[in-house]
């Protein structure tokens, strides 16, 4: 028979080994190192790895990891590499600093990588590239330079999850996203050289972003079938929204464009079709808050579905 006090000996030898299982071990981590299994950086790293296509780091799924616990790897030398490259699938990396360094962090080949926690400072390239599918990229910080960097996120791949980033002063987009099915929600973009964020990529999911303070158009839009909702532009130096050539079928609801350069929403593309612009508050912006190139004055094309917004001005005047 087994007494209270035994159960609680049990639970305990359990817990501790359940514990054992999910700590990450601490292995001394060296530039170079391909990681396959769970490694803990114990130390801040400068790498000077001189092949700009190498990586500083390698992190190989499903079994390779990397929980750099706030210490940081630095790319130096006159010919800088990338930060840590994700290969395999499944990796994860975590909690740390990048500094730099060409691309940052790289998620490749099989793809299903998670990168959270991650500080990535002035990339002399893209601070993340996201090359894969399935993907899961949330709560990281990345500051440009304003010029010499590119991208805050460059996503190529299908199906990521894209949340709770920070993208300051990137030398491009803050965002640029090529491929389909991606759902990108709650980041914040400032301050980017090009536009905040340039969506081309179809059936894509984007919600709750806030775009502030980009030199071009906040949102560019050129894929089709997207969901856009609930976003905040604000600030942009030319347009706040633009649907360029080839965007068609998108939802564009409830959105917030106001205190832009030129044009609240844009509508920019004779082949524009089939969106529906509803519901968002456009104001104070500089030229138009509505402005649809071709559309006629009595509205008659009907390319997209202009109604229920909120605005002061608009051309051609039929828009609603």
């Amino acid at each position: 028979m087994l007494y209270p006090n035994h159960y609680l000996q049990i639970l305990s030898a359990a817990l501790l080994s359940l514990g054992a299982s999910l700590s990450p071990s601490i292995n001394a981590v060296e530039c170079g190192d391909i990681i396959t299994e769970p490694a803990t950086l114990t130390e801040d790293l400068t790498c000077s790895i001189s092949d700009p296509n190498s990586a500083a780091l390698t992190i190989q799924g499903p079994s390779g990891s990397l929980y750099m616990a706030g210490f940081s790897l630095t790319c130096s030398g006159l010919d800088q590499s990338n930060g840590i490259v994700l290969t395999g699938s499944s990796g994860e990396l975590s909690t740390g600093t990048i500094n730099g360094c060409n691309d940052a962090v790289v998620l490749s080949e099989g793809g299903l990588h998670t990168v959270y926690g991650i500080n990535i400072l002035l990339p002399l390239d893209d601070a993340i590239v996201v090359s894969s599918n399935s993907n899961t990229v949330i709560g990281n910080f990345t500051l440009g330079d304003g010029s010499d960097s590119d991208d805050g996120i460059d996503i190529n791949g299908n199906y990521n999850f894209i949340s709770q980033n920070v993208i300051e002063l990137s030398g491009d987009e803050g965002m640029e996203v090529d491929g389909i099915a991606n759902t990108i929600i709650d980041n914040t973009i400032t301050g980017s050289d090009s536009d905040g964020i340039e969506l081309d990529g179809n059936f894509s999911i984007f919600i709750s972003n806030t775009i502030l303070s980009n030199d071009n158009s906040g949102l560019v839009i050129g894929g089709s079938s997207c969901t856009i909702s609930n976003n905040t532009v604000i600030g942009s130096g030319s347009s706040g929204i633009t649907l360029q050539s080839l965007a068609s079928n998108n939802s564009i609801t409830q959105n917030t464009s106001s205190n832009n350069g030129a044009y609240g929403i844009y509508v920019a593309g004779v082949d524009t079709t089939g969106n529906s612009i509803v519901f968002n508050t456009v104001t104070g912006n500089g030229i138009f808050d509505l402005f649809d190139l071709f559309e006629t004055e009595d509205c008659s094309n009907n390319n997209n579905l202009w109604s229920g917004n909120t605005f002061s001005s608009a051309y051609p005047n039929c828009l609603e």
